[in-house]
C-alpha cells in the first residue's frame, strides 16, 4: 500500500504530506481562490458584497478539506496497515494537539499551514518517544494535554489573561454594589499624561482632562486621532503604557470591563455589544447572571429590567429576542445596561450612527435625563451640532494629542473644526460645477417584493444624484437593486444601455457599476483581512489570470492608500483594528480600484470625521469631473443638498420627487413626509 512504502529512505506518506502542505500553502498564499476562503471565513457577507461566490467557496472549501482529510486516512492505513475503525483511535486529539502547538487559536481565525505540519512533527516525535519509553495510552493522553495547555499558555497569553481576569473579576460588582461610595454628583474621573502605543503607532501621548458627574463632555478628533483607544480604555479594554487614571482623586486600574463597571464607569459602543438570539433580560445581565444555588433568579431579572426600561420609556417584550427591536430600541436597551449597573460616567461612542432623526430627538432627551440625575456622559460624534446642543464642555484630540479643551460657549463650529484638523478644510459639502453627459444609468418603475414599491431615477455621467428620504422608505434597497445584490420586481434597470437582469450582481459590476454598503462592518470590511487584501478583494476578481495573485496587486494598494489618505499606511494591518472612518476609506478604496463608470454610495461618511468628510467629497468630486456617475445616500441633508446637482426624495418605497441643487430642506422634509409630489 503506498503509506507504507518508501522512496529512497523516506516515507512516501511523508512526501505525500509534504506535497499536499506545500499545495495549500500556495493555493491560500499565491491564489485568488486563497484570498476568496479568507474573505467568506472572516466575513461571508461582506464577501458576497464584494462579488465572491460564497457559496461556492464554502462548498468547495469543504470539499477539499475533506478529500484532504481522506488522503490522510490512506496514508494512515497504509503505514499502519489496518483498516479497523478502531486503528486510529486517538490520533484525533493527536491532530488537535498539533494543531494548537502550531499556533492555531481555540477560538479560529487564526493559525497557518506550515505552524500545523511543523506542530505534527513535535507532537509526532514525542508521541513516538514516549512508545519508544513503553509509555502507557493514557499517560500519553495526559502528556498531550499537557502540550495543549503549554502550547496555549505560549502562544495565546492574551487570550488566557482577559479569560482568568474575567473570572477573577466577575464578583467585582456585587462587591462594588454594596460600598455607597462617593455621591455621584461630586464624582470626577481624571486622565493624567496617559499614553498608549501599538507595534510602529502611537495613538495616545501625554493626555490629561477631565470628567465630572451631572455633565456632559463632548470628544471629538479626526478617525485616527485616538479616541477609540481612549474609549477603550475606559471600558478596561486596554490599560496606559504611560500616565493614570484617577477616580475621585484616587488611581485606580481599569484591567477589565468588570473593573470599569465596578468603578461606575459603563461603555456604550458604536456597534452594540447585544447578542441578537438571546432576549433583552438575557443581554442586560449577560455575565452578571444572580442566581440562587446556581439556578437564576428570572422573576428578579425582569423586574429591574422593566424598572430601567421604565425609567427609559421603552416599552418591549423583555423576553424577546434582540434581533427583533429596532436600533433605536436597541440602543436603549444599551443604555439600559448602564443604569442597571448604577453608572456615575457613561461613554457613549456614536450612539446617532445608525438612528431616524426621531430616534436622535429621543437620544438627546435621555442624555438630558441622565444628566439631571447626576450622571456624567462622556458624549463621542463627527455631529458638531450634537456637540453644541448637548455639551458643556469639548475635548479635542488631534493625532493622538490634546488638541485643547474649552467651555462649549467659548467656541465656534470653525474654530472646533480647525483644532480638530489643525488645517484649512473649506467648505465640507462643497459643489463642484459640471456638464453632465449620457445617461449610465436609468432605473423605471422597480419594487422588490417587500420595502421598494415603486421607484424611477436616472444618473448621467458626471453629475451627483442624491437619494433622500426617512429611515425605511426605501433608499438602500434602490442601491442594492441597482448593484444587482438584490432581485428588482417589475420595471427595469439599464445600465450603459444594456438592461440589467434582476439579481445579476456579477452583470452589474462587468457594466461599470460599484457599490458602497451602508454598514462597514456587516458588508463591508473583513475585518480579521490585512487592509491590502481588503482593498484588493474585488480588484482581484478581474485581474487574476490563471487564478493566481498578479504582482501588480502591491502598487494597486499603495496607490489606494496614497490616495484615500488611509491611516496609519500599513497594508498589512488587519483592517479591524482601523478607526471607523479608515475603515470606510478601505472600502472605498476596493470599490475605486474596479474604475467604476456608476458609483453606488450609501451612507458613505456615516460615523466618520469632518476632516474625512471632506477628503471623501473631494475624491467623489474628482470622479465626478473624471465623467463617473454618482448616486448617494445619506441622511444628512446639509451633505445632500451641497453636493448633489439633482436630488431624488423616496417616501412609503417611492420616488416622489426630484428637485434641482439648491433645494431647501423644508422642499426634501414636505417630499419625505409625502406631504406633496414634485418633478423638477
Amino acid at each position: 500500500m503506498p503509506g507504507g512504502s518508501y522512496v529512497g529512505p523516506v516515507p512516501s506518506a511523508l512526501l505525500v504530506a509534504l506535497v499536499v502542505m506545500v499545495g495549500w500553502l500556495f493555493v491560500l498564499r499565491r491564489t485568488l481562490y486563497g484570498r476568496w476562503v479568507y474573505a467568506v471565513g472572516g466575513n461571508i457577507e461582506a464577501a458576497s458584497a464584494s462579488l465572491v461566490p460564497s457559496r461556492m467557496v464554502q462548498l468547495s472549501t469543504f470539499v477539499l478539506a475533506g478529500a484532504s482529510a481522506g488522503l490522510g486516512a490512506v496514508l494512515l492505513i497504509g503505514r499502519i496497515g489496518s483498516a479497523q475503525p478502531l486503528a486510529g483511535q486517538g490520533l484525533e486529539f493527536a491532530a488537535i494537539t498539533a494543531a494548537v502547538v502550531g499556533g492555531t487559536r481555540l477560538s479560529g481565525g487564526y493559525g497557518s499551514v506550515g505552524g500545523t505540519a511543523l506542530g505534527a512533527v513535535f507532537v509526532g516525535v514525542v508521541n513516538a518517544g514516549l512508545s519508544f519509553l513503553q509509555v502507557p495510552q493514557q499517560s500519553m493522553y495526559v502528556i498531550n494535554g499537557v502540550l495543549v495547555v503549554a502550547a496555549v499558555l505560549l502562544t495565546q497569553s492574551r487570550e488566557v489573561t482577559r479569560l482568568i481576569t474575567s473570572l477573577r473579576r466577575a464578583g467585582a460588582r456585587q462587591e462594588a454594589s454594596g460600598d455607597p461610595g462617593t455621591e455621584t454628583g461630586t464624582r470626577s474621573l481624571d486622565l493624567v499624561g496617559v499614553g498608549k502605543r501599538y507595534p510602529g503607532v502611537t495613538a495616545l501621548d501625554d493626555v490629561s482632562f477631565s470628567l465630572r458627574a451631572g455633565e456632559v463632555t463632548a470628544l471629538v478628533g479626526e478617525n485616527g486621532a485616538g479616541k477609540s483607544t481612549l474609549v477603550k480604555m475606559l471600558a478596561g479594554a486596554h490599560e496606559p503604557d504611560a500616565g493614570a487614571l484617577r477616580i475621585d482623586g484616587a488611581p485606580v486600574r481599569l484591567r477589565s470591563p468588570e473593573e470599569a463597571r465596578a468603578a461606575g464607569v459603563s461603555v456604550i459602543h458604536q456597534h452594540f455589544s447585544l447578542v441578537p438570539d438571546l432576549s433583552v433580560v438575557e443581554n442586560l445581565f449577560l455575565r452578571r447572571e444572580p442566581t440562587t444555588f446556581g439556578v437564576l433568579r428570572r422573576r428578579h431579572m425582569r423586574r429591574e429590567v422593566r424598572r430601567v426600561l421604565a425609567e427609559l420609556d421603552l416599552v418591549v417584550d423583555v423576553d424577546a429576542p434582540v434581533a427583533g427591536l429596532r436600533v433605536g430600541e436597541r440602543q436603549l436597551v444599551e443604555v439600559a445596561k448602564a443604569l442597571l449597573d448604577d453608572s456615575w460616567l457613561v461613554v457613549m461612542d456614536e450612539p446617532t450612527s445608525a438612528l431616524s432623526n426621531r430616534e436622535r430627538e429621543r437620544l438627546y432627551a435621555l442624555v438630558r435625563t441622565l444628566v439631571d440625575r447626576g450622571i456624567g456622559v462622556l458624549y463621542i460624534s463627527h455631529r458638531l451640532e450634537e456637540v453644541f446642543a448637548l455639551a458643556r464642555r469639548v475635548v479635542v484630540l488631534r493625532d493622538g494629542v490634546l488638541a485643547g479643551t474649552a467651555e462649549i460657549g467659548d467656541v465656534d463650529e470653525a474654530a472646533l473644526i480647525s483644532m480638530m484638523v489643525g488645517r484649512d478644510i473649506g467648505n465640507v459639502f462643497a459643489h463642484r460645477e459640471t456638464e453632465a453627459g449620457d445617461t449610465l444609468l436609468e432605473i423605471d418603475g422597480i419594487g422588490d417584493g417587500g420595502r421598494l414599491v415603486d421607484a424611477s431615477l436616472r444618473v448621467r455621467a458626471g453629475e451627483i444624484v442624491g437619494l433622500a428620504g426617512l429611515m425605511g422608505s426605501g433608499r438602500s434597497e434602490v442601491l442594492r437593486c441597482a448593484a444587482g445584490l438584490s432581485r428588482h420586481v417589475g420595471g427595469r434597470i439599464v445600465v450603459g444601455g444594456t438592461e440589467l437582469s434582476a439579481g445579476a450582481a456579477g452583470t452589474a459590476n462587468r457594466l461599470g457599476v460599484a457599490y458602497v454598503p451602508e454598514d462597514r462592518l456587516r458588508e463591508g470590511i473583513v475585518a480579521d483581512m490585512s487592509v491590502r487584501d481588503n482593498i484588493a478583494l474585488a480588484w482581484l476578481r478581474r485581474h487574476a489570470r490563471g487564478g493566481l495573485v498578479p504582482r501588480g496587486v502591491a502598487s494597486v494598494v499603495t496607490s489606494a492608500i496614497e490616495r484615500l489618505a488611509i491611516r496609519p499606511p500599513q497594508p498589512d494591518r488587519p483592517a479591524g483594528v482601523l478607526s471607523g472612518g479608515n475603515q470606510q476609506k478601505v472600502v472605498l478604496a476596493r470599490w475605486l480600484a474596479t474604475e467604476p463608470r456608476v458609483l453606488l454610495l450609501d451612507e458613505p461618511t456615516n460615523g466618520v470625521d469632518v476632516g474625512a468628510k471632506a477628503e471623501i467629497h473631494r475624491l467623489i468630486a474628482d470622479l465626478k469631473d473624471q465623467g463617473v456617475g454618482v448616486l448617494l445616500v445619506s441622511s444628512e441633508l446639509p451633505e445632500l443638498l451641497g453636493v448633489a446637482d439633482r436630488l431624488y426624495v423616496t417616501h412609503a418605497g417611492r420616488t416622489v420627487g426630484e428637485l434641482p441643487h439648491k433645494a431647501s430642506e423644508e422642499d426634501v422634509m414636505r417630499l419625505a413626509f409625502g406631504q406633496s409630489t414634485v418633478i423638477a
